[in-house]
């Protein structure tokens, strides 16, 4: 073979070490972002929010979870739609819990494509 050849058949291989590489990377263990639209929500109101990659789009089919308004209420899960969007609709508000009125501590658990995230900011419920 001639000496260009070679060259021509090492490129090829680099290149395709590269593209090999740039896959799995896009592919396997891609930071994740929650975005919030609001910080403060009026009782019986609607917020929403997003779950984006490290490459600004939308996971979609994805569980976030996040701590309810009340004192010792719990979690509630919502799902992402096709574009990585979540809303949370009417808003409940305890008049007996005071500090507790809020929905924060956003989660993502992760799976096998995606890391885990967590938003740390608060929602907070409003009364009309």
């Amino acid at each position: 073979m001639e000496r260009q050849s070679y060259y021509l058949i090492l490129l090829l291989v680099a290149f395709c070490i590269c593209i090999g590489v740039f896959l799995y990377q896009y592919n396997n263990d891609v930071d994740t972002f929650i975005i919030l639209n609001e910080t403060q929500v009026k009782e019986n109101g609607t917020f929403s929010g997003m779950l984006m990659d490290a490459y600004s789009q939308g996971v979609p089919n994805k569980t976030i979870t996040m701590h309810k308004p009340g004192n010792g209420s719990g979690t509630l899960d919502v799902v992402t739609d096709e574009n990585g969007e979540f809303t949370v609709k009417n808003a409940e508000y305890f008049s007996n819990a005071v500090n507790e009125n809020y929905y924060g501590h956003f989660t993502f658990s992760g799976d096998g494509k995606y890391k885990g995230c967590t938003y740390e900011g608060n929602v907070t419920v409003v009364t009309k």
